[in-house]
């Protein structure tokens, strides 16, 4: 994941995850941050968010393990994030106008979600994503509006 996700590369302990979740913890208490873990069975599979809330935008995140990719299972879970966010979230009264999702330009699996829930590209951002590696990667910027939003 740490292609992708420069912050894992920093996680190399159970206390360092517990230390994220912690802070994270702090983040949602605090309505900055919702967070949500996806389950399949009985099994953790991933997680997804939505962070960076800002004049009625927010930011998409997510990840799915190895074993659980190829399966549509993120593009599902992604429209029900959709849902929560346009429909169900209620942050101190926030009206969401707009989800935002910055992917690198070579995550093509992750592209093809976003492409699946009809987010719209918007362009692309010239060595945006900091990499594990220390180097820049160039990321797509998708966005939806609220009122394209189909349940």
């Amino acid at each position: 994941m740490a292609r992708w996700m420069p912050r894992t590369a920093s996680l190399k302990s159970v206390e360092d995850e517990a230390a994220y979740l912690f802070r994270s913890q702090e983040r949602i208490a605090s309505n900055q941050f919702w967070l949500a873990v996806i389950w399949v069975g009985n099994r953790p599979a991933g997680t997804i968010d939505l962070h960076n809330f800002q004049n009625g935008h927010a930011e998409i995140g997510y990840w799915l393990g190895r074993d659980f990719r190829g399966r549509g299972i993120m593009t599902h879970v992604l429209g029900i994030v959709e849902d929560v966010a346009f429909s169900q979230l209620d942050l101190h009264q926030l009206d969401l106008h707009q989800l935002e999702l910055i992917i690198a330009t070579a995550n093509t699996a992750s592209r093809a979600v976003a492409q699946r829930r009809r987010f719209h590209q918007d362009g692309i951002l010239r060595e945006h994503l900091l990499t594990a590696s220390g180097n820049y990667d160039d990321a797509v910027v998708y966005t939806k509006l609220a009122r394209e939003f189909e349940t």
